[in-house]
């Protein structure tokens, strides 16, 4: 009777703990051809790193475990495969985490995809340095769950965020460290506005290098890295800690409503030397408005307009920094990517052998529509013009490029399928032409 008694007691526990742990998962593959050697542009680019321009094929699978601990904290547990053909034949982690959240904070330890924002429709969706190009990197994340006040009476308040992160692919200047964080100020006094100003930064550091071996990483340097700190140790008369390769962005994003539609509009101004720190390089950046319609089943329910401008590059000869080259760096000369795909805009392109930015004077115009066709066929449409430029010190034929691409559930029942196309029409070569179908499995 004791042992029975005892029995009872640990099944309802563990239905009472299994009650409380939420499953979720989802299994997708995608198959893709083109009429030329390579993918068209938004067929590979802003796929969190599961597909390449020479891909044909991809397939992964994640599932994530969620526990609440009490009603305003929870625990989270994640993984997730991949494998895709082209460069990289080979299966790898899509994810791999563990998660904490409660009222006030977001933390995670590990490899975790990113949120999707502006239902996908942007060119770079966090911001101009911090897209979905590329898988993500392992490493720890501390970031405000939702903004804290800091005057009510005032209207404001306030989100932060800072990440340490592992750059284990195959680069340059082997386990480089990547350090991060963000600052925005909020303001909502004003009915029906709302103005978000703030910053973020990001520095490359540390690391082993072919040429100067191990590269300063202890506590200090980190600090360096931390404040910005543009002084510091030298090997061989060549400055390598925290000015390893140092980035950041100043952003505004004003938040309205406008007969019942959501309405965002978006400034982010880049730098990466103290030219462009003090806004020398304006109007290198990336404008935009995204547009919300209060009607989810509508044909158009979201909008996005960006225009992209990278041309400046504090080109002015009023600074002695010299003329800026985003995305590259002379001792991290891997450059702002990972798993050889641009960390930032993906307008700015890696040349053939996939190693170094060969053009990053970009003037770029994208839109985005997402919507319900015949009311029950989602679909999203990407279109981007650019007239690309090179880049410092590289000889490059300037190019125009017109690229389109098409998401459209065509099924949603046990399994979804999308259809997918996209073209690139170019200046100097001839239009490629490509399509793919993918197909989605929820799995709980």
């Amino acid at each position: 009777m004791k042992y029975t008694l005892l029995s009872i007691i640990v099944l309802l526990s563990l239905s009472e703990i299994n009650a409380q742990i939420h499953f979720s998962g989802i299994a997708s593959a995608k198959g893709v051809l083109s009429s030329q050697e390579g993918l068209p542009f938004w067929m590979y680019t802003n796929q969190r790193g599961r597909l390449d321009e020479s891909s044909n094929f991809s397939s992964w699978i994640s599932a994530n475990a969620r526990y609440q601990l009490n009603e305003n904290a929870n625990l989270e547990v994640g993984l997730g495969a991949l494998y895709h053909d082209g460069y990289n034949n080979e299966f790898r982690l899509d994810e791999s985490y563990i998660g904490f959240d409660n009222s006030w904070l977001v933390a995670s330890l590990g490899r975790k995809q990113r949120e999707e924002l502006y239902k996908g429709l942007s060119a770079t969706n966090e911001n101009i340095l911090w897209s979905l190009n590329a898988r993500p990197l392992a490493g720890i994340s501390l970031a405000t769950k939702n903004p804290l006040t800091l005057w009510r009476e005032g209207g404001l308040a306030f989100t932060a965020s800072i990440e340490e992160f592992i750059m284990d692919d195959d680069r340059y200047v082997e386990d480089t460290r990547l350090h991060h964080k963000s600052f925005h100020l909020i303001f909502s006094k004003i009915k029906n506005f709302e103005i978000t100003v703030g910053m973020q930064h990001f520095a490359q550091w540390a690391g082993t290098s072919p040429i100067y071996g191990k590269l300063p990483g202890s506590f200090n340097d980190y600090m360096d890295v931390f404040t910005g700190n543009e002084g510091g140790d030298t090997v061989d008369g060549e400055e390598v800690n925290a000015l390893g390769n140092q980035l950041g962005s100043y952003e505004v994003y004003i938040n309205t409503t406008i007969n019942n539609y959501n309405v965002q509009f978006i400034y982010n101004h880049l730098f990466e030397d103290g030219s462009g720190l003090v806004l020398r390089n304006t109007p290198d950046g990336r404008y935009g408005i995204f547009i919300e319609s209060p009607e989810k089943d509508s044909w158009v329910n979201a909008f996005m307009y960006e225009f992209y401008y990278t041309k400046d590059q504090s080109d002015k000869n009023i600074t002695t920094d010299g003329e800026d080259n985003y995305f590259n760096n002379n001792l991290y000369r891997s450059g702002w990517t990972y798993d050889s795909k641009v960390l930032g805009l993906p307008f700015i392109t890696l040349n053939d052998n996939r190693f170094r930015v060969n053009n990053n004077k970009v003037v770029a115009h994208h839109v985005g529509i997402t919507g319900i066709a015949f009311e029950k066929m989602p679909y999203k449409i990407l279109t981007s013009y650019r007239q690309n430029y090179g880049a410092k010190g590289n000889a490059y034929r300037k190019n125009n490029v017109l690229s389109t691409y098409l998401d459209l559930g065509v099924w949603n029942g046990i399994i979804d399928i999308n259809f997918q196309a996209g073209t690139d029409f170019s200046g100097i070569s001839s239009p490629n032409f490509g399509a793919g179908i993918q197909v989605t499995k929820q799995l709980f």
